[in-house]
């Protein structure tokens, strides 16, 4: 049995060099093709774990990146914001001890241009010629009252409130031009708004502006306590118009003048030294100016188109303005030519505004006469009356002709009897019975 098994092992040992045996039993080596395809996958897998690895530690230090740039992002937001606000406080003349009047700038983007005509005198008085009377005694009365002692004002009933003044009348009446004339006749400090600058078309952005164009009147005041300020806003009718409910722009419409209106408490709560006057081509009473709006107006003034007294000033101070030789014109404006001409242009309504157009077009077709004239032939060639006609056609009819903003509604049955369908009921049923 020894031998047997001996020779056994060593004849299988000799016949197959590399055998394996399990429980008694042969098996076979795997072949060369099989291992290196084994071994071919194994090195897949581990390649692919290792991009996985690198993509884990990749996205990682991506997220760690993103981390740190929101955190810095916040950090710049929030200095941005208390910088900004910094700055906003020390604009607004809130922060620390106050901005300077330097420093004070409009938020709105419509810097306020403050004039003090009492030093300038560049605006006719307003005792002038060229200011209708009616206008003189108005203002006079508003001045007047404003100008009494405290014992006065306390005898005779007088408060601290601001004058808030409606001006309206046909276009080139000249109402801005009367404003400067008021703030120049009480020495106030004089800036204008004109409406159309501070629009937008931007949801908000119009109503903002006003609120913010307040706040720096009311700054502006209460900086210069000692002096008198008169703010002109043109063509405030662009708010005070009633807009139905539901029609474009309506919205931005009501916001602007909820704004105005605003602006204005707060100008009389917090303002002795402030008067507002602001101007219109839309008389009070038309239907198209919001009445609600008009009560915050105490004074209500009608610019009248000029009289014959005051176009005649107007034309002589136009035709003045014009250079031309006073030798020319003396003789024509102590004319009787001259007066019925001032008379013609205020039978046909012409306004300040064309009188001064027709006035500077007659200067150049004076002087386009002059072409070729010798200088000694000119006291030959004096201005003439003939000029103004010519101008006056090429200006054509006068605008107030057809302007129907200063209509006022009227009632159709001026004469104050009721017709049958006015009659209630039973003043119907009286009268057919009395028939």
């Amino acid at each position: 049995m020894t031998s047997l098994n001996k020779v056994a092992f060593k004849s299988d040992t000799a016949a197959v060099p590399y055998v394996m045996s399990y429980n008694n039993r042969y098996t076979p080596p795997m072949p060369q093709s099989t291992m290196d395809d084994t071994f071919l996958m194994q090195a897949i897998e581990q390649n692919n774990a290792a991009k996985k690895e690198k993509s884990k530690e990749r996205w990682y230090k991506t997220g760690v990146l993103a981390q740190v740039g929101l955190a810095v992002a916040f950090g710049v937001m929030a200095i941005g914001s208390i910088a900004g606000l910094k700055m906003s406080k020390r604009i607004m003349g809130m922060g620390g001890k106050g901005g300077a009047a330097d420093e004070f700038k409009s938020l709105t983007g419509v810097d306020l241009k403050w004039e003090d005509f009492a030093k300038e005198k560049n605006v006719a008085s307003l005792n002038s010629k060229t200011t209708s009377k009616a206008l003189k005694n108005v203002f006079k009365n508003i001045i007047s009252s404003t100008k009494l002692s405290e014992k006065a004002k306390k005898w005779g009933g007088g408060s601290n409130k601001i004058d808030i003044m409606y001006l309206y009348g046909h276009g080139g009446t000249g109402k801005t031009y009367v404003a400067k004339q008021f703030a120049q006749e009480t020495g106030s400090m004089f800036t204008c708004i004109k409406y159309p600058d501070i629009g937008s078309p931007y949801k908000d952005a119009a109503s903002i502006k006003i609120s913010n164009l307040f706040d720096e009147i009311i700054h502006k005041a209460q900086e210069l306590k000692d002096r008198k300020l008169v703010v002109c806003i043109d063509e405030i009718d662009a708010v005070m118009r009633k807009v139905p409910d539901g029609a474009h722009g309506a919205e931005e419409v009501a916001k602007s003048r909820a704004a105005l209106l605003t602006g204005l408490d707060k100008i009389k709560e917090k303002c002795n030294n402030v008067i507002v006057i602001t101007t219109s081509n839309y008389h009070p009473q038309n239907g198209i100016v919001d009445p609600i709006a008009l009560r915050r107006f105490n004074n209500k003034i009608e610019v009248p188109l000029p009289d014959v007294e005051q176009a005649e000033a107007l034309l002589d101070m136009y035709l003045k303005k014009q250079n031309i030789d006073a030798i020319s014109t003396s003789k024509f404006l102590e004319s009787s030519k001259f007066k019925d001409f001032a008379k013609k242009l205020t039978k046909e309504g012409y306004s300040n505004g064309e009188i001064e157009l027709i006035a500077e077009e007659a200067g150049k077709i004076f002087r386009s006469t002059l072409d070729g004239v010798a200088d000694s032939e000119l006291a030959k060639h004096p201005f003439d009356v003939k000029y103004l006609e010519q101008a006056m056609k090429m200006n054509g009819e006068a605008a107030s002709k057809t302007n129907k903003l200063m209509d006022v509604k009227k009632n159709t049955n001026s004469s104050g009897s009721k017709t049958f369908r006015d009659l209630s009921f039973i003043q119907k049923l009286l009268l057919l019975f009395q028939k």
